[in-house]
């Protein structure tokens, strides 16, 4: 059963006062209250489906059976060909589920009244709070780390653990590169750069190979790997179905939850 918050988790939540809360509540506007501050009351408020009063509650919004999902422009064909698999098998999780994917345009960063929960696929964090600071719904992050005391966004992310177990089932331990697409996302960054002996990060289609053995674990690099490298697939369609079930916990605030999984 989830917890029903008070004023008071909201104002330690947000770091103000219970009256400061107030006054954002009761759009009391002779009050000397920033608009960041009003944005990350009114946001807690929304993810911890705090209703104070009838007003309030016209804070949930209807179901609208929509997902929005935000994927940076990228230049590299390898990263572009990964994000249409990854918005594949989204999509095709959220048909079964009975739910439509809305692709957003990056350039635009606007608040989302169409859409039940927003998704950012491989975004770095300035990107992610933008979308955070003007959305009050649901937002999850997909390939995306999150360095916060505050844990309420969800984080559903490849279980880099699980390729190192297979690599080095295959070729022995620090006797592989582990070969990736550059991540957006400077934390993915640095856990991949901790988790295997040998990184070579691809940005671009020209990519010298390093010597020795081979291990990928995105289906986009195969033409690039080379035919005597390691596949260690990804399960895209597990990993959306992992998606839609933080994106469940999220709407339905199901307290206790573990915000990091690894898939």
């Amino acid at each position: 059963m989830s917890k029903k918050y008070t004023i008071r988790d909201i104002a330690k939540q947000a770091g103000v006062s219970v009256a400061t809360v107030s006054y954002v509540i009761n759009n009391r506007n002779d009050q000397r209250i920033s608009e960041a501050t009003k944005k990350k009351v009114w946001q807690i408020i929304n993810l911890l489906d705090y209703h104070p009063n009838s007003s309030a509650k016209s804070l949930a919004t209807s179901k609208t059976c929509n997902i929005a999902l935000y994927l940076k422009h990228e230049e590299c064909p390898y990263k572009r060909c990964e994000q249409l698999a990854v918005a594949e098998a989204l999509t095709d999780v959220l048909n079964a589920h009975g739910y439509h994917l809305l692709l957003q345009h990056p350039g635009d960063i606007v608040r989302v009244d169409y859409a039940d929960a927003i998704l950012c696929y491989d975004t770095n964090l300035n990107f992610f709070n933008e979308v955070g600071d003007n959305n009050f719904i649901p937002l999850l992050g997909i390939d995306i780390l999150i360095s916060t005391q505050l844990q309420i966004f969800f984080q559903i992310c490849t279980d880099y653990d699980a390729i190192k177990a297979a690599a080095e089932e295959r070729f022995g331990k620090d006797n592989y590169t582990y070969l990736c697409l550059r991540p957006n996302n400077q934390e993915i960054c640095d856990l991949i750069l901790r988790t295997f002996p040998s990184v070579s990060f691809v940005s671009e289609v020209a990519v010298p190979l390093p010597d020795g053995n081979i291990v990928y674990s995105q289906q986009s690099l195969a033409v690039c790997a080379g035919e005597d490298a390691c596949y260690v697939p990804c399960d895209l369609y597990e990993k959306m179905e992992q998606v839609f079930s933080c994106f469940e916990l999220a709407s339905n605030r199901v307290d206790g939850c573990t915000h990091q999984v690894f898939v």
